[in-house]
């Protein structure tokens, strides 16, 4: 069974973050950017990136912090180096009473710790023109090794957007759930934009005409396959790609054990949500469910032919899934 509402509710209730949270947030990223576009050398623009950019962040487990990342364009200056606009945006960040305690350097970005809730990554980016293929590039500075590296955060997005609009939404909400099932069982690790990637490709131009993605729960099942379906055709770890930047490698930080224990548990969870899924009986596809997601998903019926049973508790949504 579906139990779409469940979904819905599960999603706001339990794996969303806090509109609250995601308030403090946007304010916080909205405070920086004012800042830095008053007093950093160079200023260009900010823009969202990531999970924060692509609308797919989810709680932290427990008291844990997360991360939301801004990418800072700064115009180009041939007298610098590339960990020349990562210190300037630090410095300048240091300057300030608000972030002068807060503020720290990791290796292509600058951080600001907003203690016990999040770090907002800074990620300095640059823009040239590449005359051979007459199209702007861009570039984030690698602080450790002072180099500039090729990226596309943006043009992933996009791509990201419209695989999203293919599926009428569902893409994003079923990849904060496969995201919460990561973090929460904890037994593979997948880093967030592999497996972005993988939920990603699993989408097809062809999908806005069928009903593979017609809801939350149809359309986990259908990518949930296809991944599956991808990984276990793979018995080597295969080279998984920016889909905009065919030079970037997202598999390049694991290896063939840590693939084949994430194949290994994808398999057993896909098996888990197709049973859930197909099963007719109301209790036994939550009971399913609850396999993948844990016991805050959903509700289990009374059983009527017990009177002595005590009663269950039906718990009201708060809001809904976005």
């Amino acid at each position: 069974m579906k139990h779409t509402k469940y979904f819905q509710d599960f999603l706001s209730e339990e794996v969303n973050l806090n509109p609250t949270r995601l308030q403090r947030l946007d304010s916080s990223s909205s405070a920086v950017d004012t800042f830095l576009s008053g007093n950093l050398d160079l200023y260009e623009k900010t823009e969202r990136q990531g999970s924060y950019g692509l609308k797919t962040i989810i709680k932290p487990v427990g008291p844990l912090e997360y991360d939301a990342d801004l990418l800072l364009y700064m115009a180009y200056d041939e007298d610098k180096k590339p960990k020349d606009y990562i210190n300037d945006v630090y410095d300048c960040l240091k300057g300030n009473d608000n972030y002068k305690d807060k503020v720290h350097r990791r290796t292509r970005c600058v951080y600001i710790d907003y203690a016990g809730d999040f770090h907002l990554d800074i990620v300095p980016c640059i823009t040239q023109y590449n005359w051979l293929t007459q199209e702007e590039e861009y570039f984030i500075c690698n602080n450790k090794e002072n180099k500039f590296e090729l990226t596309d955060g943006t043009g992933y997005r996009d791509w990201f957007n419209e695989k999203t609009r293919i599926t009428n939404g569902n893409l994003k909400r079923d990849t904060r759930l496969l995201k919460f099932l990561r973090d929460h069982k904890g037994n593979f690790s997948v880093k967030s934009i592999l497996l972005t990637t993988l939920i990603g490709n699993s989408v097809y131009s062809w999908d806005e005409r069928g009903e593979d993605f017609k809801d939350i729960p149809t359309s986990l099942k259908t990518i949930s396959n296809r991944i599956n379906n991808f990984l276990q055709a793979n018995i080597s770890m295969p080279e998984i790609c920016n889909p905009v930047l065919s030079t970037e490698s997202f598999t390049r930080h694991w290896d063939q054990d840590k693939y084949c224990h994430f194949r290994k548990m994808f398999d057993l969870y896909n098996s888990k949500i197709n049973e859930a899924f197909d099963a007719t009986d109301h209790n036994t596809s939550v009971k399913k469910w609850r396999e993948v997601f844990g016991d805050n998903f959903g509700e289990l019926k009374k059983d009527n032919s017990n009177k002595n049973a005590a009663p269950i508790t039906v718990k009201a949504p708060k809001f809904y899934a976005r």
